[in-house]
């Protein structure tokens, strides 16, 4: 069974600037050209439709809920690394230390959210195409490699990173185009 991780398109704002902003204009044509491919290569007509509550992966699922006409569900679990106390003006900041730790140092906020990000994966039972972010894709691609940093991938807006999953066992296919730019 396919699972499809995507990361949203550019957002129309950075992670220093709004808590929650939705997609650019390039953003809105990256969430289109992401539909045209992954649908030109795959059947997804029997695919459930997951995204953060986040604006910026509901609007990336957009393309895909209107040509598909398949509702899209909104999980809490794949929302990005939850920040509590820090303030938006420090979040950048934060963010960039994030980057450089171990999944051993991570606060419990944050260990906290990747175990149920692990966790929901496990339950799903059809195949899934879930739009969510960065640090999101980080986490499962990162476990399923067995990588010890909390980042070791840099993907690009509306990259799709591609697992497998059989009985209880996932398995990374393939991650989706990197970038080494900064992440907004």
């Amino acid at each position: 069974m396919e699972i499809f991780l995507i990361r949203h398109g550019e957002a129309s704002q950075s992670w220093d600037q709004s808590p929650d902003p939705g997609l650019s204009e390039l953003g809105k044509s990256q969430a289109k050209d992401c539909f045209n491919f992954l649908s030109s290569r795959t059947e997804l007509s029997n695919f459930d439709l997951v995204s953060s509550p986040l604006k910026r992966a509901i609007e990336t699922a957009a393309p895909f809920k209107q040509n598909l006409g398949i509702d899209l569900k909104i999980k809490e679990e794949f929302k990005e690394i939850p920040s509590p106390g820090i303030s938006l003006e420090e979040r950048k900041e934060w963010l960039q230390g994030v980057f450089k730790k171990n999944i051993t140092e991570l606060e419990k906020p944050q260990t906290l959210w990747r175990n149920n990000i692990l966790s929901c994966l496990d339950k799903i039972t059809k195949p899934t195409i879930i739009f969510t972010h960065f640090m999101v894709i980080n986490i499962v691609s990162g476990s399923l490699k067995k990588e010890d940093k909390v980042v070791s991938f840099y993907p690009d807006n509306c990259s799709i990173t591609q697992i497998i999953k059989e009985g209880t066992n996932l398995k990374l296919i393939s991650q989706g185009n990197e970038l080494q730019t900064k992440v907004n």
